[in-house]
């Protein structure tokens, strides 16, 4: 059976043949002579007749269609997201030259894994990660913007990545907040009491704030998504909602609730320095952790914390059921069959 679609402000015909797919153009702009071609297509496939084949497409400029892709990810891409991709598609771009693949159609899975054998050796699962899945999504939007027909990447699998983060015991919490000077103190003290990501926390605006209420929300902004496209609502503890009051109380007319440093990046690079000099393990990431982990530890159900934290599947929140032992134990108590 064959299908009309349009490219290009003309109907083409769409139809399989021996597991393959092929595409004729019907010559036409209008949609009901379209249809009547497409008609006399399907009573000649139906005698065994088939049309000549759509001619291969010429090939795609790889350079014309990076700069493309950065154009629309400078448009839409959060800050961050857009930094650590326009650095991997750099690389991307040096290996391609270094190659000779000048065009979209000469990119395949021997050609990526070269790259990996040569670019990505030794480096961690979660960095190969990134790479693919970036590549994909690329060549989604080449297919999706007509450049090509298909990803070809599309077989290929991202390596699995074994979540793994330090755990923060209570007394290094407490030597974080006491050693931390502020800013940075107030940054601490937000992130392990209410889970936000650095992004949401630095997009934080007062709108987002009911301190009447105890709660925020992360919401998405222009330039801003959370991750997952996820908008929730977090309570405010005591130590969160101290902290939002002295901020409030401190507060210029910027709309930001907590932006004293350049970017969030900054806030990484000085959580490091201090644990650095504390001799302490961990990364700024490791707060929000710590909020999950210490919620499953009090007992708190995994589908709370999934919402709390935003997460798009519970399956990633799984990572912190190994820590309330004792509510599964609790669980299976109440059968007595």
């Amino acid at each position: 059976m064959a299908t009309l679609f349009q490219k290009d402000g003309y109907w083409w015909l769409n139809y399989r043949h021996n597991g393959k797919r092929f595409r004729v153009s019907t010559g036409t702009r209008n949609r009901k002579l379209a249809e009547v071609k497409l008609a006399e297509f399907e009573v000649e496939l139906f005698k065994g007749k088939l049309p000549e084949e759509e001619k291969s497409r010429p090939p795609s400029s790889l350079p014309i269609f990076f700069r493309r892709f950065i154009d629309y990810a400078k448009s839409t891409y959060a800050p961050d997201h857009l930094q650590s991709d326009l650095s991997r598609i750099r690389i991307l771009q040096d290996f391609f030259a270094r190659k000779g693949i000048t065009d979209l159609q000469s990119i395949s899975p021997g050609i990526y894994e070269e790259f990996q054998t040569s670019v990505l050796n030794g480096r961690k699962p979660k960095t190969r990660k990134n790479y693919i899945t970036l590549l994909k999504t690329m060549l989604n939007y080449a297919v999706k913007w007509g450049v090509i027909d298909r990803n070809p990447l599309a077989s290929v699998k991202a390596p699995k990545v074994v979540k793994t983060f330090h755990f923060y015991k209570k007394e290094e919490i407490e030597k974080l907040v006491q050693e931390a000077g502020e800013p940075l103190k107030t940054a601490v003290i937000i992130l392990v009491n209410t889970g936000l990501r650095r992004n949401e926390l630095h997009n934080l605006r007062w709108r987002d704030i009911d301190l009447k209420a105890k709660k925020l929300r992360v919401w998405p902004y222009e330039g801003f998504t959370p991750k997952g496209k996820r908008p929730r609502t977090i309570p405010l503890n005591k130590a969160a909602l101290a902290a939002f009051k002295a901020l409030q109380k401190a507060s210029d007319e910027s709309e930001y609730a907590f932006r004293p440093f350049n970017s969030m990046f900054s806030i990484y690079e000085r959580f490091n320095a201090l644990l650095a000099k504390l001799g302490m393990k961990g990364t700024l990431h490791d707060l929000r952790h710590a909020f999950a982990s210490y919620l499953a530890m009090s007992g708190v159900p995994i589908p709370v914390i999934s919402e709390l934290l935003g997460h798009s599947d519970i399956a990633t929140t799984m990572i912190y059921a190994h820590l309330s032992p004792e509510q599964h134990q609790a669980a299976v108590d109440k059968l007595d069959f």
